[in-house]
């Protein structure tokens, strides 16, 4: 691999023309390599006097190979790339961070913005804190513009490496499979008491993930982050795959607007770098409401729509509960062609839930019976009883009913046919924009 390290000794990290022409020497370097570059931010923006005035800035400075990020942008899809805010992050350092693949940030000590409180307070007269403007928490949890909050320096680095583990060194490689000693055939016994059957109560999603994937290791990404979704890097009996699961926790594992993004960037990032996607789906919908739709969940749905059907790399999905309307499909539904779809008993499939469904067919009904609540109840059993899975098997919008202690066995066999049995061309695909 490729490093680029910023030294916060030196003028604050702040980087000159010949600092810029450094970094970016390395990162064309790394292209040409095909190995992933790392980078180790430390730096308060550039150094405003060797860029100040038209001559610096707009003429004897300007190399169109090495300036304007354009070397970032190119190594984008092709080599990985890891952009840590171990300090101070402003400006150019900052943008180098979002044109990157995976961005941790130490807690204690990272800071990444445009601009730092100086400069926000002299170029729009407002007074920001550094907290306010870019630490490591908004940034992890509301903005979404870092991966993993790192506890310290040491974590940082680990979970880097743990990362990059998970991927070919460029897209012209598959990513590298790891001999495990956790059986193909192991029952997850414990799912069962895991995942209530009742579908309104809610469970943690990581605990199926740890029960399915090799030895109960995996690395979340924007784990803080449209929190309604899991993503998260695994294996399957040594191979390398990218999980997405409803998160029944968080507003029971609606999609709002932040998780469908997660999705949306966490299937790009995996497709590019050959990582096959495996989907567990409990999901009553999108988000509805005023607020949602001032926050564009159209765009968002038709987004993430066109981003899943240009994925692929292997797809298998498993319906764990609850999967209605579009969100289904974005989560692997039987539309977004997945090579193995499988639903477990307490699965329930239809355009919406029963709730919903009934306020709109029997609205009349209802307001007409003596008893409004009972009668809506009652119709919402009836409904529901529409909803089993064996329904959808028996129309062949899933592939079988499977017992959820063999969801590892079953996942274990599928992706192995699947990658034994499918002409797959490594290569580019495309960048993975930020």
């Amino acid at each position: 691999m490729f490093v680029s390290a910023d030294d916060a000794t030196v003028v604050s990290g702040a980087r000159g023309a010949a600092g810029w022409r450094k970094s970016e020497q390395v990162q064309r370097m790394a292209l040409q390599q095909r190995f992933p570059m790392i980078s180790l931010m430390e730096a308060s923006a550039g150094r405003i006097q060797d860029q100040m005035g038209s001559r610096k800035w707009a003429g004897l400075n300007f190399d169109p190979h090495t300036t304007g990020f354009g070397p970032v942008v190119d190594l984008s899809g092709v080599i990985p790339q890891v952009t840590a805010a171990m300090g101070n992050s402003v400006g150019g350092a900052a943008f180098i961070a979002m044109l990157s693949d995976f961005v941790p940030m130490v807690k204690p000590t990272s800071f990444m913005a445009v601009a730092g409180p100086p400069v926000v307070l002299g170029a729009v007269g407002e007074t920001a804190s550094r907290e306010e403007l870019g630490s490591s928490q908004l940034h992890c949890a509301l903005t979404g513009q870092a991966d993993y909050e790192a506890e310290d320096d040491t974590d940082c680095l680990r979970v880097m490496r743990e990362y990059l583990s998970y991927f070919p060194s460029s897209c012209y490689e598959l990513p590298p499979r790891r001999p495990t000693e956790d059986s193909p055939d192991r029952s997850c016994d414990e799912l069962l008491d895991i995942v209530p059957t009742n579908l309104r109560k809610p469970y943690d999603i990581y605990a199926v993930i740890r029960s399915i994937v090799d030895e109960g290791r995996y690395l979340t990404v924007k784990r803080d982050y449209g929190q309604g979704i899991a993503t998260c890097l695994a294996r399957l009996n040594g191979h390398v795959v990218g999980i997405i699961g409803s998160q029944p926790l968080h507003m029971a594992g609606v999609l709002d607007d932040t998780a469908t993004y997660k999705i949306i960037h966490f299937m790009e990032l995996c497709d590019a770098f050959h990582i096959p996607l495996l989907f567990l789906v409990d999901c009553p919908g999108f988000m509805i409401g005023k607020e949602w739709e001032r926050r564009s969940m159209l765009k968002w749905v038709a987004r993430a729509l066109h981003a899943h059907r240009r994925v692929t790399v292997p797809k298998l999905t498993v319906v764990l509960r609850k999967a209605y309307g579009l969100a289904y499909w974005i989560l692997g539904g039987k539309a977004m062609l997945p090579d193995a779809i499988v639903a477990w008993p307490t699965a329930s499939l239809s355009l919406m839930a029963p709730e919903p469904a009934v306020n709109v067919i029997y609205e009349q009904e209802i307001k007409a019976a003596a008893d409004p609540e009972a009668e809506r109840a009652r119709y919402v059993e009836l409904f529901a009883q529409e909803y089993a899975p064996e329904g959808a098997a028996e129309e062949f919008t899933i592939d079988d009913i499977i017992d959820p202690r063999q969801t590892r066995a079953f996942l274990c066999r599928m992706l192995e046919l699947v990658l034994t049995s499918r002409t797959y061309r490594v290569g580019f695909k495309h960048p993975i924009y930020p």
